[in-house]
């Protein structure tokens, strides 16, 4: 095998693959990423049997072939080496590897490509497609939410919905729940509702990049196939069904407040300073046009904080865990959101306050009076 193609495009696509490749190997191969030759490409590809990333970069392929290198070591190499075209040769009937750029040479050691377990791809049709940038957005915004319990397996990934011309995704650990809807541009050809990996729907984001156009999402089985501008992306599903969140959502409120998002951001970053017990309190109560948010720990001190907002109905005084409510507090995209508590002990929720793609549910921590 023998081929000549742009250090940036080869530095990008390793870096890209390299995300996919096992920690944790149980099998040497499994810390190695395959590379093969097309006509006028190199085809990149990693994967831990979990998820599997691949991609291509285009190249002059003198010689076909296939061969896997060493991910992290081969990474650095490449994003070492100047910039100028990278020769990749690979000695006849062996695993011995040549990479040279300019005046730079390196020798490596490689393992056979057939070793390379590539997870099978899914065969069918896309189900649904997505605007790359709306489906980094609606991870952002919920990823965050998913359990780190591996005894409750099912909460550990997003629940994917695709519903007519609706994208859904959804995630909580028990304590909160995290929910973004949006619109697609197409139908979906089927509903479904399938529990992605939170590792899969991390590393697609990043995939994604700041690339533009459209994701097309395949299922097969228990897999998910998520194919997008130079890359695609293959992962297995979690089984098993998902709680039924809908009915985690409160319907009414007792008091509603407003507020804007920057502000109370803000004010919950100071007041948790003083928030050093194990839940991380802090407590809030508005009455009127005043929000007053304070915690309280014994063995550091405490704080308060009031800031100005708006609120209808009974005053509720309740208690969050703030780390809970600075994550969704630094993913939401508006200027002004609503708090909705419906009691003390009782679940709140919080949403954008001009539009209702993004609800937030946040489970109170009971607190000595």
């Amino acid at each position: 095998m023998q081929f000549t193609c742009a250090h940036e495009h080869l530095n990008k696509a390793v870096a890209l693959v390299g995300r996919a490749v096992s920690t944790r190997a149980t099998m040497p191969i499994l810390s190695n990423i395959l590379i093969e030759t097309r006509k006028d490409a190199i085809k990149l590809a990693a994967t831990d049997l979990d998820h599997g990333i691949q991609t291509e970069v285009p190249a002059k392929v003198k010689k076909g072939g296939a061969i896997t290198l060493p991910a992290r070591l081969f990474g650095e190499i490449v994003s070492n080496l100047p910039e100028a075209p990278v020769q990749v040769k690979v000695v006849e009937g062996g695993t011995e590897v040549e990479v040279q750029c300019e005046r730079v040479t390196y020798d490596l050691l490689g393992l056979p490509a057939s070793d390379f377990p590539l997870m099978p791809e899914p065969e069918a049709a896309p189900v649904a497609s997505v605007e790359a940038g709306l489906l980094r957005t609606m991870v952002r915004q919920t990823e965050f939410a998913v359990s780190t319990d591996d005894t409750r397996v099912f909460l550990t990934g997003l629940y994917l919905v695709l519903d007519g011309k609706e994208i859904r995704v959804v995630a909580t650990d028990g304590g909160r729940l995290a929910l973004r809807t949006a619109a697609l541009a197409n139908p979906a050809s089927q509903k479904i509702g399938v529990i992605v990996p939170s590792k899969t729907m991390r590393e697609l984001t990043r995939a994604l990049g700041s690339a533009d156009g459209d994701v097309e999402i395949s299922l097969a089985e228990n897999q998910i196939l998520f194919t997008m501008p130079g890359a695609r992306l293959v992962s297995r599903l979690i089984p098993g069904p998902f709680p039924n969140y809908q009915q985690v959502i409160p319907q009414g409120y007792k008091q509603r407040v407003t507020v804007g998002t920057q502000r109370l951001l803000a004010a919950v970053r100071r007041v948790a300073l003083t928030a050093r017990d194990s839940a991380n309190v802090v407590r809030i109560q508005a009455e009127g046009d005043t929000l007053t948010l304070a915690s309280n720990t014994p063995e550091y001190g405490r704080s308060e904080e009031r800031i100005q907002v708006s609120s209808e109905g009974d005053v509720v005084a309740t208690a969050f865990n703030a780390r809970y409510l600075i994550e969704c507090l630094s993913v939401l995209d508006a200027d002004e959101l609503v708090l909705e508590l419906t009691g003390p002990l009782s679940p709140g929720a919080l949403r954008p306050a001009t539009h209702g793609d993004y609800t937030y549910v946040l489970a109170p921590v009971r607190v000595a009076t």
